[in-house]
């Protein structure tokens, strides 16, 4: 489910030539998760060499999911908030935040499972992180929420919003939160030391993420065409496509400047006539 809403998406924005940043990262995190299926599969089904490459897939691709997810949310605000110049900077600063926590939790993973080979030797090849490193995961993702969280409450009621993208900020904040409870449930199964459940917390993590990304145009999208109200060029949900020009308008506006090119010779004499003043010092 996660995967088809993530293709309709993109080929929904792209249709209506809406398609932006946050629509960019949700299709990296929807090809993550693809990858982080495929590979979770092979790593079941798999021994040896194969098996422990399937893990450093799944694992890292699951990692990029939670952050790709939360950059597309990040993007969709900053779209909203394009039009204040403060804001939409703040928003791009917050992305640059991000990008470095998701770096960094990147690195020191890697760093962890380096750390001991022997895992490689057991029949189901596998590596959990250490503590401090669970800690440093929930950290990082709850600081990246409550920026989500307090970036929407701030559009909301500090700043004079439309109806629909009133709309569409409210369904992003509750979003940050409901993804806030599934990083803690991932936290607490791994520091209860349940493996099988944190796998589970895992697969349901990256898999409610990526639902709830593409939910937010899916919903926005299916409000529009049940409400069915006019659209208003200042109210912009991005569910509808950009209004073309029409053809014989655009004639026009070709005729209107071909008129007006023509005509300017008319304003000075000199031009239209060039000879005239040559012919007049010869004689």
């Amino acid at each position: 489910m996660a995967i088809a809403l993530t293709i309709f998406r993109v080929l929904f924005r792209l249709h209506i030539r809406r398609f932006w940043w946050e629509d960019a990262w949700a299709a990296i995190a929807g090809l993550c998760g693809m990858a982080h299926l495929i590979n979770s599969w092979i790593h079941l089904f798999s021994h040896g060499t194969t098996c422990v490459v399937a893990f450093w897939a799944t694992t890292f691709t699951s990692t990029c999911i939670n952050w790709t997810v939360r950059m597309s949310i990040l993007f969709a605000i900053a779209r909203v908030a394009r039009p204040t110049q403060h804001l939409f900077r703040l928003s791009m600063g917050f992305a640059i935040f991000f990008f470095l926590m998701w770096g960094g939790f990147i690195v020191q993973k890697a760093r962890n499972f380096e750390s001991s080979s022997d895992w490689y030797q057991l029949p189901c090849p596998s590596c959990r992180i250490d503590h401090s490193m669970a800690a440093y995961q929930l950290a990082t993702k709850s600081v990246a929420d409550t920026i989500l969280v307090a970036f929407s409450f701030r559009l909301i009621w500090n700043v004079s919003l439309p109806s629909r993208q009133r709309r569409m900020i409210l369904a992003i904040f509750a979003s940050s939160i409901i993804m806030s409870m599934f990083s803690l449930f991932h936290a607490i199964a791994h520091f209860l030391f349940a493996t099988w459940t944190e796998t589970v917390a895992v697969n349901l993590e990256a898999s409610f993420c990526l639902i709830i990304c593409n939910l937010l145009v899916v919903v926005t999208y299916a409000y529009r065409v049940l409400n069915r109200k006019p659209d208003d060029s200042k109210d912009d949900d991005y569910s509808s496509a950009i209004p073309s020009v029409p053809i014989s308008q655009r004639l026009t506006t070709i005729a209107l400047a071909e008129t007006s090119a023509s005509l300017r010779p008319f304003d000075s004499p000199a031009t239209f006539f060039p000879d005239r003043k040559e012919n007049t010092r010869s004689v």
